[in-house]
């Protein structure tokens, strides 16, 4: 008896269950159409369900110099099922949003408000009374209070050189707008704020619907993320329909796509609601009386340059090159010079051994060394005491000019199949920015831009003109020295021989046309600076300074020089590491690195402590433990001068290696470059020291070259440690290092670097050249080899 109760009771409960869910779908599919008074400004409050729609008609006052905003608000409750949905009709137009307002991190907010679009009004140009039609439903059976609010927005319009504040919030877009005077063709935007949040800043033309939504308001007109700054140039030409267009605000939700790619973001859990996240901003709009400076800074800049040239030339007519006016007559030699003239000139005319005869005896010497006892064929000092260039110069002078004359060729060769394609791929990158909109593709400098003709930042592409200009002013004062130098040869081999320095051109020459090159690839760069394409700024300046390291130890060392292949062989694996640097800067890369860096330091210091006498390779640590055996592990140092700049060099070697494992700079390409131009400096120094030791002379022009080159580095350095922006963190950070412009308001601090370190470059090439101009007339076998 008592089961048949519960069994009737159970019948009971499912028949009106399932009647209250009729009565629920059909209240959702058929509800009550409520109309509803509400005035303009005045807070209308009101609650719904399911069971109707509240239908407003608001009329206003338009202006168009106003703009209208709708406030909507809701008293939320997380037992809620489903949101309410608001949609406002405007004569031309609709837009609609639902509350609570939902992210997809799962941010809620329970108010939100959007600005009606002007173009949807009848007439956009005289003021007129107008009126907007808001509908608020919801499928939600319970009742759900809410409020909304008409209001004006007075300080809709911009103007140049007036300020205007704003706040803006994840719900709470906003926007402005501007039209171009008719003698004004395009304007700087320039957005301040206090705070950090990161904000989607948006250029769009004036159309309807605004595209403010988190969502898809990132992918309309020009847009970047903003932290505290963010700043445009806008041409009335990109708007040629109506010559006006919206400045869109739009806070977002987290603050994930402005954080550095190491940082972590709290992403807010769902069911947490109106978290607070209002930035307060102020935008300026420059007119374009700042930026007529351009075509002064591009003549300047030219004309300067043509003053170099000018200056250059006028140098060279009247000042001979010391190899034109070198003669027996002002050299010590014997009485019989005119003999040996002629049995030079006659053996010159017979010709000198080939090529492969040289090889031939390089390959047996090296043989010989490999069958003999002994771990290393050794190069005794001489009479003088000390390992001299005569030593180290006993190769035919023709096989080793040839060989030298490799590298340009190998260099040209290299230039022009890794530029061609880095042309190509930078143009696309420029059309891609101006076919997206997308600013954050590029790092740069956006308070110091000036746009020309289909370029982003032609001052940061056209400051690399000094490295074009002065690289081919340096492979023409090298082909002047080159062919002086050839004349001399045909008057006095003899002389030639047994005098001066070897005079070796090729690496010169490939120094020149790295730095020329430099600047074609530093202006690649700069057309998109970014992560992905700044090895085209280094992979030249890499070169360069190993070129640099090779001529300063060839022109002591003529038969003791890699093969251009080799070289070149060497910088490639340079640069491939730099790349895998950039993509992977982690802990294991920069401790494998510094083993690297370690171990590849090492090995040099043999080759070069033994001239070139001990091979590396597998077998190496046995010729080490022959020379142990042979001489004694505490025996002195054969080659003192070079033991004392190998020690140095060395531990500077492990310092930096140490240092990048240890700290992990932010940027491991300019850290390896660093590392190079550490090397070279000290060599350099080393070189000039010894040279003060050996009590040999300086010309003028080398001592006037090195205090340039000297100058130029000191002031050129100040200038690259002014950061103005940097691809190691996310653009919104990058833009807050940037900076404005410093000279004729159209170099920034990075492009007095680019024009500074082409002077750099350029004098420390020219010292090189002249550095041992001052021993020409000293007999080779006096002249120490270090």
């Amino acid at each position: 008896m008592f089961s048949r109760l519960i069994y009737l009771f159970a019948l009971v409960i499912l028949a009106y269950g399932d009647q209250t869910s009729e009565n629920s779908i059909q209240s959702i599919n058929n509800p009550d159409i409520e109309i509803k008074n509400c005035t303009f400004g005045e807070l209308c409050i009101g609650a719904i369900n399911s069971s109707s729609v509240h239908f407003y008609s608001v009329e206003y006052s338009f202006d168009p110099t106003m703009a209208i905003r709708v406030i909507t608000n809701m008293t939320y409750a997380i037992e809620q099922e489903s949101p309410l949905l608001i949609v406002v009709r405007q004569i031309r137009g609709v837009i609609s949003w639902t509350l609570p307002y939902t992210f997809s991190n799962g941010m809620i907010y329970s108010s939100a408000s959007r600005i009606l679009c002007l173009q949807n009004e009848i007439n956009r140009t005289r003021p007129h009374m107008s009126r907007v039609f808001i509908e608020i439903s919801t499928s939600n059976v319970d009742l759900i209070d809410y409020s909304i609010q008409l209001e004006n927005i007075t300080e809709f319009l911009l103007e140049t050189g007036v300020s205007q504040q704003f706040s803006v919030s994840p719900t709470m877009p906003f926007y402005y707008k501007f039209t171009f005077p008719p003698d004004i063709e395009h304007v700087f935007i320039d957005v301040r704020s206090p705070d950090q949040l990161c904000t989607i800043v948006s250029v769009q033309s004036f159309d309807c619907p605004v595209y403010d939504i988190s969502e898809i308001g990132t992918r309309q007109g020009h847009y970047q993320t903003m932290a505290s700054i963010a700043s445009f140039n806008v041409y009335a030409s990109e708007f040629p329909k109506r010559n006006t267009f919206l400045l869109v605000f739009l806070v977002q939700p987290t603050d994930t796509d402005c954080l550095n790619d190491q940082e972590q973001t709290f992403i807010q859990p769902a069911g947490v609601i109106d978290i607070q996240r209002q930035k307060n901003a102020t935008v300026t709009l420059h007119p374009p009386a700042n930026y007529n400076f351009l075509y002064i800074a591009i003549f300047t800049t030219i004309g300067l340059f043509l003053m170099i040239y000018f200056v250059a030339f006028t140098i060279m007519c009247r000042n001979p090159d010391i190899y034109d006016q070198l003669g027996p007559d002002q050299l010590p030699l014997l009485e019989d010079i005119i003999e040996r003239e002629i049995a030079e000139r006659q053996s010159h005319q017979r010709g000198y051994q080939t090529f492969a005869e040289e090889e031939a005896v390089e390959s047996t010497a090296e043989n010989e060394i490999e069958q003999s006892g002994g771990a290393i064929a050794v190069i005794d000092a001489s009479d003088v005491g000390f390992v001299t260039v005569s030593d180290l110069c006993v190769k035919n002078y023709d096989y080793s000019k040839q060989k030298f004359r490799i590298y340009p060729q190998t260099m040209l060769t290299v230039a022009i199949f890794y530029s061609l394609p880095v042309i190509q791929l930078v143009l696309q990158y420029q059309l891609t920015i101006d076919q997206s909109g997308n600013e954050d593709m590029c790092y740069f400098n956006f308070l110091c831009i000036r746009q020309f003709a289909m370029l982003t930042a032609f001052n940061s592409v056209f400051s690399n003109i000094g490295y074009c200009a002065l690289g081919l002013l340096f492979l023409i004062i090298v082909y002047r020295r080159d062919m002086a130098y050839a004349r001399f040869l045909s008057k006095y081999p003899a002389i030639g021989r047994d005098f001066g320095i070897p005079q070796h051109f090729g690496l010169f020459y490939a120094m020149g046309i790295g730095l020329f090159m430099e600047g074609v690839m530093s202006a690649c760069y700069h057309i998109c600076p970014s992560k992905q394409n700044f090895q085209f700024d280094t992979s030249f300046m890499f070169i360069i300074a190993v070129l640099n390291i090779i001529k300063i130890y060839q022109t002591r060392h003529p038969d003791i020089n890699p093969h251009s292949a080799g070289s070149f062989s060497f910088l490639a694996a340079i640069i491939f590491i730099t790349v895998i640097g950039v993509y992977y800067d982690e802990q294991w890369f920069w401790i494998a690195y510094a083993t690297i860096h370690i171990l590849t330091c090492l090995a040099f210091t043999g080759k070069i402590y033994y001239m070139g006498r001990l091979k590396v390779t597998f077998r190496v640590h046995i010729h080490l433990y022959r020379l142990v055996k042979e001489n004694g592990i505490f025996s002195r140092p054969r080659y003192l001068n070079r033991m004392a700049i190998l020690i140095p060099t060395n531990c500077l070697n492990i310092a930096f290696a140490l240092y990048g494992a240890i700290i992990q700079p932010e940027s491991f390409p300019n850290h390896l470059l660093f590392v190079f131009l550490g090397n070279l400096a000290i060599y350099l120094l080393y070189y000039i020291l010894m040279k003060i030791i050996h009590r040999e002379v300086f010309t003028r022009f080398s001592i006037l070259f090195l205090l340039s080159a000297t100058l130029s580095w000191s002031s050129s350095l100040y200038f690259f440690y002014q950061q103005v922006k940097s691809y190691e963190v996310q653009p919104a950070i990058s833009r807050m290092r940037n900076r404005p412009c410093i000279i004729l308001n159209t170099y920034d601090v990075h492009d007095i670097w680019h024009i500074l370190s082409s002077f750099s470059l350029f004098f420390s090439f020219l010292t090189l050249l002249t550095l041992d101009d001052g021993i020409r007339k000293r007999k080779r076998k006096d002249l120490a080899a270090f």
